[in-house]
């Protein structure tokens, strides 16, 4: 049994669990500010499925965004766990640098995706898709949910490669690779 494999398989499931549940349930209070006049709890309770559909979609394009820093992130833990000159200190720093690269992909899965969803809306004048969501218009809830994850899906490959950028990989040459 490949011990390691199996600890940084259990952290990635904590991971997940944790940073999905935070991300969705953040995701939810910074879009309500977008939602300017829906109080999203009363409206899920009044049945509004246009509002269930909308919250749905905001929080799974954020967990498309967010993803791949919990893949970067084990990957840096993992490779923490395989240096056999590893102490404390290093374990709390590859820590550290986990939970900071997480928080930045939030913020920029946030940022991105609400930006974005702000200029389409300023775009489509003629459409006030709030008011619609609120008065329970599925047809613009599907279509605005399916802006958010489409905005998410283009966003996530850009978002990936600049947080990979940060993270300090150590250099692999093909020499390393045969031996």
């Amino acid at each position: 049994m490949d011990l390691i494999l199996l600890i940084t398989g259990l952290l990635q499931l904590v991971l997940s669990l944790l940073i999905g549940v935070f991300f969705i349930y953040a995701a939810v209070r910074v879009f309500q500010k977008l939602t300017r006049g829906i109080n999203e709890t009363e409206e899920l309770k009044k049945n509004n499925i246009a509002v269930g559909i909308l919250n749905a979609s905001i929080a799974l394009a954020i967990i498309i965004v967010v993803k791949n820093s919990i893949e970067s992130s084990i990957t840096i833990f993992s490779n923490t766990l395989r240096n056999p000159n590893a102490e404390w200190l290093t374990y709390l720093k590859t820590a550290l640098l986990m939970l900071g690269h997480i928080i930045l992909a939030g913020i920029i899965a946030f940022g991105i995706i609400y930006s974005a969803l702000k200029i389409f809306m300023y775009l489509t004048k003629d459409l006030d898709e709030l008011r619609e969501i609120k008065e329970n218009n599925i047809g613009v809830s599907i279509f605005l949910s399916a802006i958010i994850i489409a905005l998410a899906l283009l966003f996530e490959p850009g978002i990936k490669t600049i947080l990979d950028a940060l993270i300090p990989f150590p250099p692999v040459s093909f020499l390393n690779i045969g031996s």
